[in-house]
């Protein structure tokens, strides 16, 4: 591997007694804007983000309350061992650090190392965090433009986790009333207070919109609730009505955990003991419906709406992207492709033998292991998919995210035989990075896969009480600040410095030989 050189823009300080870090602006490099000698020719210039998780946090179908298991101070955390992820304190601003992505995004013109213009913005899935209508069409106008408002049900007032229902174990921004006992992220962890916050997260803002052609692969949390759970008639019920749950008993709580896996069948609970409050019914939090996400956002090569497949392929000069579709509609987080789609993968990619093949999915391969199915035909797995693309030459990458994560991967016996593989980090936990992919030949006549992370515009303000609210920018740079205090990330197998990956997951050049002699 060759290095580029860093791109870092913030560094931590030292966690208070409370571990709460601040982000403070370190200087930028410059040294990464100028072309490169070692290329001789580019192949393809992508801008991949992943993981977005545009949010509808005020949802009936979310299931917040299941999340403070994992709490570090509650006594079910020792045993469960594991992150839940149905509840972030970042999660109410989504769509505001979506947006100042796009802002950068819209800043690049050229690739950074062979001075390409940038031929497309990929988002490897999980677009929406829980595969509702409304998240969908947020998503949609961040990328295309226009105005939009990220509130739903009662516009008046915010009805999710921290706002009117007050809960210890929920961050509750604007403070904590009147004789009610603080609440466990600013008490335990160092929270700050900042009042007006869930005002100013649902007021409506112009976004601007992607100014390069963007590509989108589906995700596990684009069809499933919280990427878990196949919707059926019982939880589009509840997803649009008037009530919402927001605490079950312990013993109910962990039951319902046992059901919630990576590999289906999964389930949600059906409570007996829920704490339910009143909120207004919203219509636009139904689930997607099997051909909303076409009709929403056209796939390359499909020009039908009525195609109910979510793959798809994009041509350009030397090279095909082919992006599958991992999700497994019965249920469970983890991927699978069903045999029509491995057929469809094997006809393209061996019927092209002299063009390179990126593979793009959500899923990274070795995730790709969720094999349940209630039809009669078994669902194709990791082993057999890594093994087909293995053994074709012409296949040199795989692109994804799901993981949260920053990695770059090896897979194949030898380097004429095998796939680089690139996972990048989501928009809500941190680092919330994207990066620039390029993909070119040098002059040795290597396969050159470069990689150099893209920070978000967000601000870091120093003053929490001095936080203007109303500028959208400011509210990402919150995201971001929040994201690395996650109370549940501070230590132990899930700590956040994992997402950042080892330097050359973030950055650098990884080669292969010219297998196919361009």
């Amino acid at each position: 591997m060759t290095l580029l050189p860093t791109t870092s823009i913030f560094h931590k300080s030292y966690p208070n007694q409370l571990g709460w870090r601040q982000l403070e602006l370190a200087p930028r490099s410059e040294g990464r804007n100028s072309i490169s000698p070692l290329v001789r020719k580019p192949l393809l210039s992508l801008i991949h983000i992943s993981d977005t998780h545009i949010c509808d946090a005020q949802s009936p179908a979310r299931v917040e309350y299941l999340d403070r298991y994992a709490d570090p101070h509650h006594p079910a955390s020792s045993f469960l061992g594991t992150l839940v992820g149905t509840y972030r304190a970042q999660e109410i601003l989504t769509t505001q650090v979506l947006e100042s992505m796009v802002q950068s995004a819209n800043m690049i013109d050229q690739a950074p190392l062979t001075g390409a213009f940038i031929d497309a913005v990929i988002i490897t899935g999980d677009v929406t965090d829980n595969a509702q209508i409304n998240e969908l069409n947020w998503a949609s106008t961040l990328l295309a433009g226009g105005i939009l408002t990220p509130d739903s049900g009662a516009l008046s007032e915010w009805e999710g986790a921290g706002g009117s229902y007050y809960s210890p174990f929920f961050w509750n921004p604007h403070g904590t009333p009147q004789g009610a006992k603080e609440d466990f992220p600013r008490y335990l962890y160092g929270y700050p207070t900042i009042p007006e916050l869930l005002h100013a997260v649902r007021a409506p803002f112009i976004a601007t919109g992607l100014t390069h052609e963007y590509l989108l692969v589906h995700g596990n949390h684009d069809a499933l609730l919280q990427g878990t759970v196949a919707p059926d008639v019982l939880l589009r019920k509840i997803a649009t009505s008037d009530t919402k749950i927001f605490q079950l008993s312990d013993e109910e709580a962990l039951q319902a955990l046992q059901k919630v896996t990576e590999v289906g069948p999964a389930r949600y609970p059906e409570p007996l003991t829920a704490e339910m409050r009143k909120v207004a019914p919203d219509s636009e939090r139904d689930f997607l419906e099997e051909l909303t996400w076409q009709k929403k956002f056209a796939l390359p090569n499909q020009e039908e709406s009525s195609n109910p497949v979510r793959y798809w392929r994009k041509d350009y000069e030397h090279l095909t992207i082919l992006a599958l579709d991992t999700v497994n509609p019965f249920g469970g987080w983890q991927g699978s492709i069903d045999k029509a789609q491995f057929t469809w993968l094997k006809e393209q990619v061996t019927s092209n033998p002299n063009r390179y093949i990126a593979i793009s999915s959500h899923h990274p391969v070795h995730t790709i292991i969720n094999g349940f199915t209630t039809e009669p035909e078994a669902r194709i797995l990791r082993d057999e998919i890594k093994n087909f693309l293995i053994s074709q030459p012409n296949v040199i990458a795989w692109i994804c995210g799901h993981n949260h994560r920053n990695k770059v991967e090896y897979f194949g016996p030898s380097p004429e035989s095998g796939f680089w593989q690139i996972e990048t980090a989501s928009l809500i936990d941190w680092p919330q990075q994207g990066r620039v992919i390029e993909i070119f030949l040098d002059k040795t006549d290597q396969i050159g896969i470069a990689s150099t992370p893209i920070e978000h515009q967000g601000i870091v303000a120093p003053n929490y009480a001095q936080l203007p609210l109303d500028d959208v920018t400011t509210l990402a740079g919150l995201s971001r600040l929040l994201s690395l205090n996650d109370w549940q990330r501070r230590e132990g197998p899930f700590i956040v410095e994992h997402n950042e990956g080892r330097e050359l997951d973030r950055y650098g050049i990884v080669w292969l030989p010219n297998r196919l002699k361009i």
